[in-house]
């Protein structure tokens, strides 16, 4: 908002009173009004007396000047003053003052605090804190080439969110919040704005999974078309949230945590826009209970239907979770590990369904009565030639990179999963 926007001196004349013709505003802060004037004929100095007409009709003594301006700091954000300016005159050492001038002016708003992304799917929507000092609020929208056009004047202060649905999906949105305060006389009093930048589409991750087990948490998630990658924030019990790491991945496994404590974890999306700047989606949070070094995984699941495949490959062991209820779990056998054939870790989901089929690769040739492929090649299917699963078995005896898995489990599996059923591996 530049200073020119305002028309305060064009629009409200001095009351002058004096010998004073003009007086001007010269500052447009929070925290501040900087005034200056015509110099009076004959003044020595100028005696500077301000009120703040929110709360008092009184004036108080401010400062003494010999030039013909003044500022006067550590005012409050968003209220009227009126500054009321008497020239003098030292006449044989008495001092002789002259009719007083007013100036009926305010500080601009304070800054809107907490600016924030509520959506950002096929509807922009932002929000903010209630500004104590404000009016009304100016929203402004710059789309990719840095120039702002009002798009909103919410007149009602207790209104603290702005929706947008013009806009398109991978475009790069600026939006700038303007607190206002207006006086009696229809001046505005805007604070310079704050500013936020979302890239359409870029909205919260969706289906977040979080499990734990030997004290560790596996978060994973849907891939989000536009962001290039995901910070992700922590809270251990009643803490405050704060920043962990980032992962261009859409799965991250924490560092050992402390067994039987409650964790928040926030998964959030970013795009790089360079200079070190990022614009940010929306985030969702999950919960979870971190599991001990022994014993059945803990799970928890937000944004999605709770309903996936989980697999450990130290643990040799796959769990089915459906609508955060787990369903079924099983011993299983991963890809052999040689560096060659180990299953890969990750967050997939189903891409291919078959029943009764050929598995064929470079020396083998495998039929299975069920096939759920979730990485290209590699899938989920029974073993009539294994007689055991689980265990060290994958150590020198695993498969070619498939998790084996028993018969009746597998059938289940089969007849309870569909096409993008998520499957994690770790």
């Amino acid at each position: 908002m530049s200073p020119a926007s305002l028309n305060e001196n064009a629009a409200l004349p001095v009351q002058s009173r004096g010998v004073i013709d003009t007086i001007k505003k010269t500052s447009y802060e929070p925290d501040r009004i900087d005034l200056s004037w015509d110099a009076a004929d004959d003044a020595d100095g100028y005696s500077v007396y301000i009120c703040d007409r929110d709360s008092s009709e009184d004036y108080v003594k401010a400062k003494d000047v010999t030039e013909p301006e003044v500022s006067i700091g550590e005012l409050k954000s968003g209220t009227q003053y009126w500054i009321k300016i008497v020239p003098y005159t030292v006449i044989d050492g008495e001092t002789r003052e002259y009719p007083e001038s007013v100036k009926k002016t305010a500080t601009q708003a304070g800054e809107v605090s907490n600016l924030h992304a509520l959506h950002s799917s096929d509807e922009m929507e932002i929000g903010w804190d209630k500004s104590d000092t404000a009016d009304s609020y100016r929203v402004y929208r710059s789309v990719e080439d840095g120039k702002y056009t009002l798009v909103a004047e919410i007149n009602d202060a207790d209104k603290t969110t702005f929706a947008d649905d013009d806009v398109k999906e991978g475009v790069l949105y600026t939006y700038k919040v303007c607190a206002n305060r207006t006086l009696y006389n229809g001046v505005n009093y805007p604070s310079e704005g704050r500013t936020i930048q979302l890239v359409c589409g870029m909205s919260a991750p969706t289906d977040l999974i979080a499990t734990s087990e030997a004290s560790r948490v596996h978060l994973s998630w849907n891939y989000n078309t536009y962001a290039t990658g995901y910070n992700i924030y922590v809270a251990h019990g009643d803490s405050d949230l704060e920043y962990l790491d980032a992962t261009e991945r859409n799965y991250f496994i924490t560092d050992k945590l402390t067994a039987g404590d409650t964790y928040t974890f926030r998964v959030e999306p970013y795009y790089v826009l360079g200079n070190n700047k990022e614009a940010r989606g929306t985030y969702t949070t999950c919960e979870i209970e971190v599991s001990k070094a022994e014993g059945k995984n803990n799970a928890a699941t937000a944004a999605g239907s709770g309903t996936y495949i989980e697999i450990s490959i130290s643990q040799q062991h796959l769990w089915y979770y459906e609508n955060n209820e787990l369903y079924l779990d099983t011993d299983v056998v991963t890809g052999n590990n040689d560096g060659e054939c180990n299953t890969p870790t990750g967050r997939y989901s189903i891409s291919s369904r078959a029943v009764n089929t050929t598995l064929t690769g470079p020396g083998y040739s495998s039929f299975v009565n069920f096939w759920l492929g979730f990485n290209g090649g590699i899938g989920i299917h029974d073993a009539s030639w294994r007689s055991s699963f689980g265990g060290t078995i994958y150590n020198g005896n695993g498969s070619h990179g498939c998790v084996n898995t028993p018969y009746d489990k597998v059938k289940i599996l089969y007849e309870r999963t569909s096409y993008g059923t998520p499957v994690i591996v770790y």
